[in-house]
């Protein structure tokens, strides 16, 4: 067995598996794996029959306060006390907790989140998404700069499939909403503090409360999240894909007359994480380690964010709302990485992001005996900048292609929508809404020749194009509650992904080409029920999913070249159970299964000339997710509360590309995290010790090669980490 002696007395090695991307143990036996199950498990054999149901849950994923079990959409909804419990600090972490929400949890940087839900969603994270990301009431629209870490959180709620007529544009998979609380009346704060391996250190602060009774409110909220690199790059002498992220947030919220509600929320990051060095198959006879990196390239990440946000809320009377909101967000992020892992230059990319984007929206909420409705205006504008200087190592000619690819598209868009529910009877409710949406966006790009300094010596080709597209977006449902505690719904949608342009278009012809929006049409009836006197809560949902003009990079004929295009249609469908129970005083459990058949019906040219992925998997798809959670207070004599929590995460097998070849194998994988906490009798003081990735598995997270130079690379999940807090509440 070959050993990689690391600085500081670390050690690692193993010998080398079948395949570079099948899950490596990390030198925990399977005796030791199952001790730690069963230990994890233990609480539940000192169970007891008790009382008590599981908590009521309301949520505002239709622009409404409701409640969760009457509301007539697949919808996984996270509150304070589960965020704490499982220890979801971040959007990645809900990753493998949502049936269906594929998540990688790595990417090219700490900032950068992609998604897909039932088998859709964008992997290039630099495109406009399909899942639609809000943080309050902020859209983010790309996934590029998605990744939030919570603080404050009230409620995080992930509504599956097409959000078309109320949430519109890029949200025809769904759409994440993390709600974080508004400051009131209340004076309240914390301060949380930290440690763990690989010397982390985060601190977490928060202060809200009135400034001045009954009328202005305000709260700031810190957060500083640093640890060192989990990853070993010999090439450089250094660990690499640490992280370093500061992050604000202040709001002041008004009550300046009757009726009146106005906000205003400002937030500020700065990311200084690396970018993430991915790891190469090709590595020393003899071994191959998923925490190792051979890349020379320096891993520069400068991420600079801000948004600023008001929302204005008027109760004109006892029925009527309206509502506005004002925002706009920009950052600036320089961001170096290498594909490859290899310290040859092979694939390296130095890349500067600019955006700026404004919307603006305005809502008028309705509630009455028998029917509500939400109708609104919204206008999206964005200038987004990628400039991009490539170097890819072209084996056959033996020589590095340095192109630079700069571009800035432009897009305004303007939608009307409006929904509403009416009451034909006390248990019988229908639904119907529909939305409009006119988008524009201009293009401007340049293709350049480079020289190794990364200077310009000459332009291939510039390019200028315009094209503007209409989407309709109809819902029509009906759900009906055939007793208390059982509501059944079903409902017929449509949504859509804005069209645009390519990015990195090798031609001028590709430049010059638009592509059209992407369109689904769900079908979907679910059934939500509380049973055994409320201790048992049972979701689930049924959908089938038809897409057409997939957006798609494949082969063009009509080019000889890779290009961005609607290249596909699909369909998926499948099955998703999720439950959460009381089984006995102090201890509670949940449990969430999916199922997802996601194929492509035609995707000409995917895997390269007269290849077609008909009937191949849909990247990023795998057919079988499960969840399970527990949360057991122990019943010890102690002046406070001393809380166990466990979860495990599992899914099956994927692939990262259209034609599911070996290389882009994306394995089973599994995740078990727990901690144990203590919270004072005063509940000031809150003791708590995490482990994430318990057994210290390593999956790959995505898989590639460069086809020109036959390099084979795949980025990983992180090591297990842990880290001890004390957090002190006032």
């Amino acid at each position: 067995m070959t050993r990689i002696v690391r600085p500081h007395g670390r050690a690692q090695g193993k010998p080398a598996p079948q395949h570079p991307l099948e899950p490596q143990s990390r030198f925990v036996p399977s005796a030791a794996r199952l001790a730690v199950v069963a230990a994890l498990l233990a609480p539940l054999a000192h169970a007891q029959d008790g009382d008590g149901s599981v908590p009521e849950v309301t949520v505002t994923a239709q622009h409404k306060v409701e409640n969760l079990q009457k509301t007539p959409i697949a919808l996984s909804v996270f509150g304070e006390q589960q965020l704490e419990d499982q220890k979801i600090e971040s959007v990645r972490d809900l990753a493998g907790r949502v049936p269906n929400l594929n998540m990688p949890r790595s990417s090219i940087s700490y900032s950068t989140q992609t998604y897909s839900l039932r088998g859709i969603g964008e992997s290039d994270p630099i495109q406009e998404a399909a899942v639609a990301v809000y943080a309050d009431d902020l859209y983010i629209p790309r996934a590029i700069s998605s990744m939030l870490d919570f603080n404050d959180v009230e409620q995080v709620e992930v509504l599956r499939g097409p959000q078309g007529t109320l949430y519109g544009r890029n949200s025809s998979a769904g759409a994440i909403r993390v709600i974080t609380r508004d400051p009131d009346e209340n004076t309240r704060g914390f301060v949380q503090v930290s440690g763990g391996n690989f010397d982390a250190l985060n601190v977490r602060a928060l202060i809200s409360g009135p400034i001045k009774d009954d009328v202005l409110f305000g709260s700031l909220s810190l957060i500083h999240l640093s640890r060192d690199g989990t990853s070993w790059n010999p090439t450089r002498d250094q660990y690499v894909n640490n992280i370093d992220v500061t992050a604000v947030r202040g709001k002041l919220r008004a009550k300046p007359a009757a009726g009146w509600d106005v906000q205003l929320t400002v937030n500020g990051l700065a990311d200084r994480s690396d970018t993430t060095s991915y790891t190469p198959q090709q590595q020393p006879p003899g071994q191959y380690d998923p925490w190792v990196t051979y890349s020379s390239l320096d891993p520069k990440n400068h991420l600079n964010q801000g948004s600023g946000v008001l929302r204005a809320l008027y109760a004109i009377d006892d029925h009527l709302q309206f509502k506005s909101v004002t925002a706009y967000s920009a950052f600036d992020q320089p961001v170096d990485y290498d594909n490859s892992g290899q310290a040859a230059q092979i694939q390296q990319n130095l890349i500067k992001y600019k955006q700026h984007y404004f919307t603006q929206e305005f809502q008028l909420n309705g509630s009455y005996d028998r029917y509500d409705f939400t109708a609104g205006l919204y206008y999206y504008h964005e200038n987004f900048e990628a400039n991009r200087n490539n170097n890819t190592y072209v084996a056959a000619s033996k020589k590095t292609s340095r192109l630079g690819e700069y571009s800035t598209t432009v897009t305004d868009s303007i939608a009307l929508y409006g929904q509403g529910d009416y009451r034909i009877t006390d248990a019988l409710r229908t639904t119907a809404g529909i939305r409009f949406t006119r988008e524009q966006k201009d293009f401007d790009y340049t293709h350049y020749l480079l020289n190794p300094a990364q200077q310009i010596i000459g332009r291939d080709f510039a390019a200028q194009d315009s094209e503007a597209w209409s989407s309709i977006t109809p819902k029509l449902g009906v759900d009906y509650q055939w007793n208390p505690t059982t509501n059944q719904y079903a409902y017929v949608a449509r949504g859509f992904k804005a069209g645009g342009y390519d990015n990195r278009a090798p031609t001028y012809l590709a430049a010059t080409t638009p592509f059209s929006p992407e369109t689904v049409t769900t079908y979907e009836t679910g059934l939500k029920s509380e049973l055994f006197d409320r201790k048992l809560r049972l979701n689930t949902a049924l959908f089938y999913n038809s897409y057409d003009d997939l957006q798609a990079t494949a082969l063009d004929p009509a080019t000889g070249a890779n290009q961005r295009f609607n290249a596909a249609k699909a369909h998926t469908w499948g099955v998703e159970v999720e439950s959460a129970a009381t089984v006995a005083r102090g201890l509670s459990l949940q449990f969430n299964l999916a199922y997802l058949k996601a194929v492509y019906d035609d995707f000409a040219n995917a895997g390269g000339p007269g290849t077609n992925a008909a009937g191949k998997d849909l990247t990023f798809s795998p057919h079988w997710s499960a969840s399970a959670a527990v949360s057991y207070v122990v019943p010890v004599e102690l002046p406070g509360v001393l809380r166990f929590n466990a979860d495990i995460q599992y899914q099956t097998s994927s692939y990262a590309n259209a034609m599911n070849t070996q290389p882009y194998l994306i394995p089973a994988q599994k995740f078990i995290n727990g901690n144990i906490s203590y919270l004072s009798a005063d509940s000031r003081w809150l003791t708590r010790l995490s482990v994430s990735n318990l057994l210290n598995d390593a999956y790959a997270q995505s898989s590639a090669y460069v086809p020109s130079s036959t390099a084979y690379y795949s980025n990983y999940n992180a090591p297990r980490t842990w880290l001890l807090s004390e957090q002190y509440n006032f």
